[in-house]
């Protein structure tokens, strides 16, 4: 199938997770071709604007460009009839991105299921990032809709060659070649912690325990905390005053993708959550721990357990993987507690450098699945 324009659906559930996403991968798409037009349509123009300054979050439809290419902006709850009014016309919505199962516009669902309609259109749903076996299974898997001539099927992000792969888009590569080729600060250590709520004092303790064993070989070095805005930050803060603020600490402001792309690129250690995060942080060649929602029945601990199956097979000193296991679930279990020793080895293991080349090898594996960008642009073309 030949496109010269595709729609892009997302329907805003976490303030930035969604749309971060959805907006990633229009830059992606779009820097691989520009030509295309891209569609995008938005529950929440107020998120997508504090990521994007040139959107207007009071517009219903507005036009904007990316590396030449010409993107529609759309208000989720505009109608057939104002869209028609304010466009002139209705855009060619014979492929739809629809992203993470989020359903459709009302305007959308009347002119793809219109009866008098003889068009044919693609729906692909493009999913969230699992490391989930399912992944494999899932991915192309053709769905049903209620119209023969509506088409609908998964498209799947993951881990192995048998998905999607992950969004390569050209911000997080500059920003990743940018931070090898960087001269190593061997007296910092920067921590970036970007999480759900929970309690950080055994976090606190460990660096700063981790702090004071390198300060006796080099005096000069210093642990740097970097706290990003959000839910984490008051538990962030929390900790850091318990504890004596005994580590160089900075709240950070919100941040672009692509400042916070160089950010989880450049730092030594990063407590990430969300998915467009997560995949980042898998990509970026650092250690990290991944905090993910919390779901009825902890099922969260099955989601990062898929994670670590992918991951822990790459640490090579299996006493020091396994202690990564146990702490990357308890991290992720309420209430539980971090174990102090377990992560000062951890911080240990990649300021020598041992943890780190462990995950830089995690990472140059992902790449070689491709860019999801451009393995869905291939999947579309030979529909």
């Amino acid at each position: 199938m030949q496109t010269d324009e595709i729609t892009l659906l997302c329907k805003v559930v976490d303030n930035f997770g969604d749309i971060g996403v959805v907006y990633r991968l229009a830059r992606a798409i779009s820097e691989i071709d520009s030509t295309i037009k891209l569609n995008i349509i938005c529950s929440n123009l107020e998120s997508f604007a504090a990521m994007n300054s040139r959107v207007d979050k009071n517009s219903l439809i507005q036009k904007i460009e990316y590396n030449g290419a010409s993107w529609t902006i759309i208000d989720w709850n505009i109608t057939t009839t104002k869209l028609i009014e304010l466009n002139g016309n209705l855009p060619d919505f014979g492929v739809i991105l629809e992203c993470f199962q989020c359903g459709r516009p009302d305007f959308l669902e009347e002119i793809l299921f219109d009866k008098q309609n003889t068009k044919l259109y693609q729906i692909i749903n493009v999913e969230y990032l699992t490391a989930e076996d399912y992944a494999e299974e899932f991915h192309c898997l053709k769905s049903g809709t209620r119209s023969a001539l509506v088409k609908k099927v998964n498209f799947m992000p993951g881990f192995t060659a048998k998905t999607g792969g992950m969004i390569l888009d050209r911000s997080f590569m500059d920003s990743l070649a940018k931070a090898k080729a960087a001269p190593i600060n061997v007296h910092d250590f920067t921590v970036t912690l970007f999480s759900y709520e929970r309690d950080f004092t055994a976090v606190f303790d460990a660096l700063i325990e981790f702090q004071s064993l390198i300060q006796q070989k080099d005096p000069e070095f210093r642990v740097k905390v970097l706290a990003a805005d959000g839910k984490s930050l008051p538990y962030v803060k929390k900790a850091q005053e318990a504890t004596g603020s005994k580590l160089e600490f900075t709240a950070l402001p919100f941040m672009a993708q692509a400042e916070w792309d160089s950010l989880l690129c450049r730092s030594d250690f990063n407590f990430i959550r969300g998915e467009d995060s997560l995949s980042r942080a898998c990509l970026c060649s650092k250690p990290f721990f991944w905090h993910a929602y919390v779901q009825e029945d902890n099922y969260q601990l099955v989601k990062v357990e898929a994670v670590l199956n992918r991951l822990v097979p790459y640490i090579r000193d299996a006493e020091l993987g396994q202690k990564l296991r146990q702490e990357w679930l308890n991290y992720n279990t309420p209430d539980a507690g971090l174990d102090k020793s377990s992560l000062v080895q951890l911080f240990m293991a990649s300021y020598e450098g041992s943890l780190t080349r462990d995950f830089a090898h995690f990472s140059e594996n992902l790449l070689l699945n491709g860019d999801l960008g451009t393995n869905l642009l291939n999947y579309i073309k030979s529909l």
